[in-house]
């Protein structure tokens, strides 16, 4: 018998098509944000951006990414749980490396602790799913794709989460001081 998950997941097509063309219009609307922020964009600025900026943007493009893949009648267990595996260690590994500049970013009273939680733990836990998705995958589990569908809605969540602090900062930033 073939190992192709299309039987696994046809009654998910429907499922990974919605959040696919989420994280995609989303990731338009990322470009379009960061647009009108653009004239606050400073080389001193450059570092904030690879924190809060770039891991939310990271989020759309993963859920749109493996929505996609999700969607090739070939693909089979191993590619997909490797993948997974792979993609959750990296991120994993490169959401460790804010912690640095998150910790500067309290000193400084530009970071609380709901930042923490949203752009650091939370991202980090739905990455360790991931690799535990993609660990049940290479087992023959098919609950990791209803772990897979978690993770992927909790990472859409987080991003539109994460977006929406990030126009609201931006908004604080440009508004004119009251006259």
């Amino acid at each position: 018998m073939s190992d192709t998950l299309a039987q696994s997941l046809h009654n998910w097509q429907n499922f990974y098509i919605l959040v696919g063309g989420a994280a995609a219009t989303l990731v338009g609307l990322m470009f379009v944000a960061i647009s009108l922020g653009s004239r606050l964009i400073t080389e001193r600025s450059v570092p904030a951006l690879r924190v809060w900026v770039h891991p939310t943007l990271i989020h759309f493009i993963y859920v749109l990414v493996i929505a996609t893949i999700i969607m090739v009648p070939t693909l089979t267990r191993s590619p997909l749980g490797i993948l997974l595996i792979f993609a959750g260690l990296l991120s994993f590994g490169n959401a460790l490396r804010m912690v640095p500049y998150m910790w500067q970013q309290q000193r400084e009273q530009e970071a609380d602790r709901g930042d923490w939680v949203w752009y650091l733990i939370v991202p980090s836990i739905i990455y360790l799913l991931f690799v535990g998705t993609g660990i049940g995958l290479l087992l023959g589990d098919n609950r990791a794709l209803n772990v897979l569908a978690f993770a992927i809605i909790l990472l859409l969540v987080n991003g539109i989460r994460n977006a929406w602090d990030m126009v609201v900062w931006i908004t604080i930033k440009t508004e004119s001081p009251p006259q």
